[in-house]
């Protein structure tokens, strides 16, 4: 649940977010939203005209084109009447948080996490035949879980992806950053070689990539360095001090506490639990 109204949401994964129900809706004209406190998130895409109402006593409104998700656990009041608009809406649960709760990395590395604004643009051509999709499955084969929660994840996919390449679009070189760090995370790289290497200083690139990926750049590192290990431990026979040193640690000791740090138990515990 959440206490306030929030600009962003951190989706944390395991487990993904889960499908409830969805349809579409058409208002009369001057109907009023309805008054609720949500146990779910409620993901609306509105198709024409507006839609008002309040959410923590926060004026809202959705134009057509525009997404938005409420959030459980806040108060949403329709105060005023809508001018007969039409959406789509898709309730669903997930386990989040406010976006950036993620600074806390103790608790949650060992998992992941997408993050999405609360709200959007979108394009109704890409996006209506999802919904005619899922409005299918719900109403003619509603057994097909699997196929609901399918849809589902595609169009959250889909903001996703769309979300990430409009911010990267405008940050060209965060691309070039993302890329430098998977192709050289296990060599000892530093804020000051980024700096020199892109001709920002050190402070800006963790800022912009903490603001469009969720994660700084030494942060980011550690993460490619564990999932290197972590196919090392599940496909290879090599020992524990060789994979130290292919993902970059020199010392034993510093790959034991940095893997054990993100994934809650040691090295060669994981690797009994999930060789393969």
């Amino acid at each position: 649940m959440f206490s306030s109204l929030v600009d962003g949401i951190d989706f944390i994964i395991p487990p993904w977010p889960e499908f409830i129900t969805s349809s579409y809706r058409y208002f009369r004209q001057d109907e009023k939203h309805v008054t609720r406190v949500c146990k779910s998130f409620v993901l609306l895409f509105m198709l024409e005209r507006t839609l008002y109402f309040t959410e923590d006593g926060h004026d809202i409104s959705v134009k057509a084109g525009e997404w938005y998700i409420q959030v459980p656990g806040l108060r949403q009041e329709g105060r005023r009447g809508s001018p007969a608009p039409s959406y789509y809406y898709i309730h669903f649960k997930a386990l989040a948080c406010p976006a950036g709760c993620n600074g806390n990395e103790d608790k949650t590395m060992n998992k992941g996490y997408f993050t999405l604004p609360v709200r959007g643009k979108f394009d109704a051509g890409q996006f209506k035949p999802l919904f005619d999709q899922l409005e299918y499955i719900s109403k003619r084969r509603p057994y097909d879980i699997l196929g609901k929660q399918a849809v589902f994840l595609s169009i959250l996919d889909n903001l996703m992806c769309m979300e990430w390449f409009s911010s990267f679009g405008r940050n060209d070189f965060l691309v070039e950053v993302m890329d430098y760090l998977a192709e050289n995370f296990n060599k000892p790289v530093t804020s000051a070689d980024l700096a020199r290497k892109f001709n920002f200083s050190a402070d800006y690139i963790a800022r912009k990539m903490k603001q469009y990926s969720g994660i700084t750049p030494n942060r980011r590192i550690q993460q490619l360095k564990i999932e290197k290990a972590k196919q090392l431990l599940a496909n290879t026979d090599h020992t524990l001090a060789f994979i130290a040193q292919e993902v970059g640690y020199n010392d034993l000791s510093v790959f034991y506490k940095a893997f054990r740090k993100q994934t809650g138990i040691a090295p060669g515990k994981w690797r009994q639990k999930n060789r393969i």
